[in-house]
């Protein structure tokens, strides 16, 4: 390898990616090289820098040259080739610099001139590490003050110095303060805040200004010296620790977004931080550069959108840039609408920012929820409400469904108040949605069998009377049934394998049931069945049926000792009369009662009252 003989002061970048310049850039003051970096787009634009074209007259000849293969106009090669024509440049070394490690790339640049070619990484450390090489190689003056990157692993392991206590830590270099996004780390683990600073710094976008605190007490008074854009928060603090810490957050913070970061991956309780306000949840362990970068994008633009919309109609009409939200702008005059291109990606309407009538709303909406959206929108517009939102389902073009939280505000409207523009934002709240899901069939599903649970049960027992009450000629059953002995029998085997057996026997009844009737367990060994739109006759031909299936069960490989498991079942048909769904569970369960009395093993139809005492299990 040729190196240069003299420090090179002036490095020419040659690089159409405005990220990998930032990279570049970052690299180069993390390694502490001082030379000054100059950058061109592409191949034709380093060419009129070398010749001295304008407006790069006078500007000092690069002594090293780093060059991207793949750009507009002038690709790397091309230039190789182009610069053994400049005399007075043919001489400069050429360092490629590329994310592709292919033999045949390598090869070529070499070919063409190239003196040497560093594979760009995408970690930032990695990438820090060659930039230090690179500057060893080509003799790149470095500021000895700071010291040269540490490997990943020393990374990892090299902690920030512990700020005093009720002294904050700045830990973005004296040259950029200000300059970045003003970040507060509330971390007691120097490690996991050096962490959080390195990967912050390893951002190709955005520059961030952190000041790190180690416990909550000292906030205060670091907020009189900052005004911070997002909070990452640790949840285990020397003065404050679980939700708790999140709570006092809140208080401290007001409107300033909150990013948690903890530990512990436990979705129940990311769930609860979010509830008490936090704006989003990252596990430490699974923290790179681009998570947490887009964590706190994403939560300084949620709290700033909700600001956005209960403040005025000015402040309604900017949407932050590159924020996960679709932007809408609907002309009601015209019935013109603006959509940027993220609402085009959510709606799966259009891959572009363009204009069209709002019916193109329609195109995507579910049926189902056409209504529901369109009756919060002209309430809206009427102006009985101050801002307008709604939840609903659109369906791409690909098949595929997602779940869409709309919102807006009307910001212009006529002298008889009839609205002119409005304006919104869109966001996918799919995965919202189906945590909702989960939630709502674990409050109406029995955890054990999978079958409905009391809760349930009851709202669906209370909707047949009401069509009972709408409609005179109709009819629905109500069987009470339980399995025969099931404590005597819990008590031989043990429960696990009496779980097994309520599992098997909730199978079992659930399969002998035409489609719609509701089986649910109520309780222990008690269960029920809902048999809409049934005659008494067909009740007790069902009920018969579902008795018959049970004492047919094939006992299980791993409870062959099991067999026999029998049934008792109380028969009623709901009247229209009845005070209540409790009227028909009385009668249902004096039916078992006697069914118990008469032997067990078989179906009551409608039983009197308890006149005898069934055998005791």
């Amino acid at each position: 390898m040729n190196k240069s003989p003299d420090p090179v002061t002036e490095v020419l970048l040659v690089e159409d990616e405005p990220a990998d310049v930032h990279l570049t850039r970052m690299a180069f003051e993390e390694a502490g090289v001082t030379a000054r970096l100059h950058h061109v787009e592409d191949g034709q634009e380093a060419l009129r820098f070398l010749s001295g074209e304008a407006p790069y007259a006078g500007v000092p000849q690069p002594g090293l040259i780093l060059l991207d293969l793949n750009m507009p106009n002038m690709g790397g090669l091309e230039f190789l080739e182009r610069l053994r024509e400049l005399d007075h440049a043919d001489q400069i070394p050429v360092v490629v610099l590329s994310t592709s490690d292919l033999d045949r790339d390598i090869r070529t640049s070499r070919q063409h001139g190239a003196a040497d070619y560093v594979v760009k990484p995408l970690d930032m450390e990695q990438f820090c590490d060659r930039v230090q090489r690179l500057a060893e190689d080509w003799n790149l003056p470095r500021d000895e003050a700071i010291p040269a990157p540490p490997s990943p692993a020393i990374a990892r392991a090299r902690p920030l110095a512990t700020p005093d206590r009720g002294a904050p830590e700045r830990t973005t270099p004296a040259a950029n303060e200000g300059k970045g996004v003003p970040v507060l780390l509330v971390e007691d683990e120097p490690g996991d805040a050096d962490l959080v600073r390195f990967g912050l710094r390893g951002s190709a976008r955005e520059r961030f200004d952190v000041t790190w605190v180690d416990r909550l007490s000292v906030v205060p008074e670091t907020l009189k010296e900052i005004t911070p854009a997002v909070v990452l928060l640790d949840l285990s603090l020397p003065d404050s620790t679980g939700l708790e810490t999140v709570r006092a957050a809140r208080e401290l913070f007001r409107d300033t977004p909150v990013v948690v970061l903890t530990g512990y991956e436990d979705e129940d309780f990311a769930l609860k931080a979010l509830e008490v306000g936090a704006a989003d949840y990252l596990v430490k362990g699974r923290i790179e550069t681009p998570t947490l970068v887009r964590a706190i994008r994403y939560a300084r633009s949620r709290a700033s959108l909700e600001g956005r919309i209960r403040e005025s109609e000015a402040r309604m009409a900017a949407a932050l840039e590159g924020a996960n939200l679709g932007l809408w702008d609907w002309r009601i005059d015209t019935d013109a609408m603006f959509h940027d291109h993220r609402w085009g990606e959510l709606t799966g309407l259009a891959t572009e920012a363009g204009t069209g009538p709002v019916a193109l709303w329609d195109q995507a909406l579910h049926p189902d929820d056409r209504e529901r959206r369109d009756s919060a929108l002209q309430r809206h517009l009427r102006g009985d409400t101050s801002r307008y939102s709604s939840e609903f389902r659109v369906r791409h073009p690909s098949g595929a469904e997602a779940w869409l939280l709309d919102a807006g505000q009307v910001i212009e409207r006529d002298h008889q108040q009839r609205a002119r523009r409005m304006v919104g934002v869109v966001r996918d709240i799919t995965e919202h949605k189906r945590l909702e899901q989960r939630l709502e069939t674990l409050a109406r599903t029995d955890p054990l069998t999978g079958l409905a649970n009391r809760r349930l049960f009851m709202d669906e027992l209370e909707r047949e009377y009401a069509r009972m009450r709408r409609e005179p000629d109709y009819a629905a059953g109500l069987l009470m049934l339980d399995i025969d002995h099931f404590k005597r029998f819990n008590d031989q085997y043990g429960h696990e394998i009496g779980d097994q057996v309520l599992v098997e026997f909730a199978h079992c009844i659930a399969a002998s049931l035409r489609a719609g009737d509701r089986a649910a367990r109520l309780g222990g060994e008690e269960f029920a069945i809902l048999l809409h739109g049934i005659s008494p006759e067909d009740a007790e031909h069902t009920a018969e049926r579902v008795r018959a299936r049970v004492e047919a069960m094939e006992p299980q490989t791993e409870r062959p000792d099991t067999a026999g498991v029998t049934t008792s079942i109380g028969v009623t048909i709901l009247c229209a009369d009845d005070r209540g769904a409790d009227d028909a569970l009385r009668r249902a369960d004096d039916a078992l009662y006697a069914a118990k009395s008469r032997g067990r093993n078989c179906v009551v139809v409608n039983g009197s009252t308890r006149e005898e005492e069934p055998p005791k299990d």
